[in-house]
């Protein structure tokens, strides 16, 4: 048998691509999933309920990767509302925009308000009863609105102010208060924070209507209940009725 010598015994490196961007697409898969079990665990338990053990084993990750994606629980927790942030602003932009631009069109017409007003509880009711990932992220927002973390002053500042800033403008002009009225911020925050809650404490709402989910069907039907009541609130016409 013919020797072989040290260097052609050695293992040769295939030829092709390196492997460093599987590694890297495998990092970023991994605090993927981190971020979405944390994310669930906190909506569903509150921050100081959950261990990193549970959310690493949840994850299907190492614990150590939670230190290595995000340094710790608390960097972890902000990085699940940073992408809550993210993850409704493909909703919230618009909203926010259509809403500036459909009140300063009505410019007082109280039938171009409502349907301002239509447009919007529609599009916010879609998104937070019709998406399971948004209902897990509104009932994580009112935990943090019943229990502040260090990281609030961030969703106030990129998420809450924005938002209620384009619907109090839109309640002001129906209401005929300006919209930095104190009356106006309630009712803005009373708005916002039930249609949140049809979605965090769905529940108790399906409970109420024996169901056991929210199907297409059902949020068309939430919808047609809640829309007309709200434009009634505020003693808008109600659209539907107007075409028949």
């Amino acid at each position: 048998m013919d020797k072989i010598s040290i260097e052609e015994a050695r293992p040769k490196r295939l030829a092709g691509p390196s492997l460093r961007p599987n590694r890297r697409a495998d990092g970023e898969a991994s605090r993927a999933r981190i971020l979405d079990a944390a994310g669930k665990l906190f909506a569903e338990h509150s921050f100081s309920s959950v261990s990193t053990r549970r959310i690493a084993k949840a994850a299907g990750a190492n614990l150590s990767a939670i230190g290595y994606h995000f340094g710790g629980k608390d960097e972890l927790y902000g990085a699940v509302l940073k992408l809550l942030v993210a993850d409704t602003e493909p909703m919230i932009g618009p909203a926010i925009a259509q809403l500036n631009a459909g009140v300063a069109a009505a410019d007082g017409d109280r039938y171009k308000l409502a349907e301002v007003m239509t447009v919007f509880l529609k599009g916010l009711l879609t998104s937070i009863l019709g998406t399971e990932r948004m209902r897990w992220q509104m009932a994580l927002m009112l935990l943090e609105f019943h229990n502040p973390s260090s990281w609030f002053p961030m969703l106030l500042d990129e998420r809450i102010h924005p938002l209620h800033n384009a619907v109090a403008g839109l309640i002001g002009a129906a209401s005929g208060r300006p919209a930095e009225a104190p009356e106006t911020r309630l009712l803005t925050a009373s708005l916002i924070g039930q249609c949140m809650a049809l979605g965090a404490a769905r529940r108790v709402v399906w409970a109420r209507l024996d169901w056991d989910e929210y199907t297409p069907e059902r949020v068309d039907f939430v919808i047609a209940t809640i829309v007309p009541a709200v434009l009634a609130m505020f003693d808008l016409p109600n659209l539907e009725e107007s075409v028949e």
